[in-house]
């Protein structure tokens, strides 16, 4: 009995001082945790330390309509949308404009789709004939005769003619460029009509030159 007190009596000595206890075996031994009372001004610090979760912006483009009178900005979901709509392609003509920072779509029918198809076709083709599809190297001596010079005035053509960039090295002396010279002014006088010899170059008793192919002839002058 006496026992039994002493535990009641523990157990409402904590339940006073809000404490939880662990009361083991029935035994007058207990562990008591005093227990502290809740800081709502703590919890809330806690809630604003918590990330918050950031809103990611919705990209933004710039939309011509098909007859270039009307400028939106809108996002390219709703761009779509409006394709759709209208049953019109949207078509990106620039990546990013450098004063918006915005990529620009632009609206079209299909026969201005495939208008500007023909155009980037043929803009296309005529920049690759600007450039070369590979390189020849052509090394000439000083002491050529005119009639082994002819041969190569035409192998240089006929390179030429497939659009491949030739490279040539005429021998000569230090002491002594005539000979080496009168060969570049002879070749030149073979070829120049023809092709173009470009870059050239006097060193170590050597003339170095390229021999590209010309020009077009976007327009024809009349007389």
């Amino acid at each position: 009995m006496i026992m039994t007190s002493l535990v009641l009596k523990n157990i409402r000595s904590a339940f006073l001082n809000r404490s939880a206890c662990i009361i083991l075996n029935n035994s007058i031994h207990s562990k008591c945790f005093l227990s502290k009372p809740i800081n709502q001004t703590s919890l809330d610090d806690e809630e604003s330390k918590k990330p918050k979760k950031k809103t990611i912006p919705i990209p933004k483009i710039t939309l011509l309509n098909a007859d270039n009178d009307s400028v939106t900005v809108t996002t390219l979901e709703e761009a779509q949308n409006i394709s759709k709509r209208r049953d019109l392609k949207l078509v990106k003509i620039v990546d990013l404009d450098t004063k918006t920072q915005r990529p620009i779509y632009k609206l079209m029918t299909a026969a201005q789709l495939h208008i500007e198809d023909l155009k980037h076709k043929e803009e296309k083709k005529k920049q690759s004939s600007d450039f070369t599809k590979g390189e020849k190297i052509l090394f000439i001596g000083s002491g050529i005769s005119d009639h082994d010079l002819g041969i190569h005035s035409k192998k240089i053509l006929k390179w030429i003619s497939k659009k491949l960039e030739v490279r040539i090295v005429i021998s000569g002396s230090d002491n002594d460029m005539s000979k080496a010279e009168k060969i570049y002014k002879d070749l030149e006088a073979k070829i120049g009509s023809s092709a173009r010899l470009v870059q050239k170059r006097t060193k170590n008793g050597e003339i170095k030159f390229q021999v590209i192919p010309p020009k077009d002839k976007n327009t024809t002058v009349t007389k």
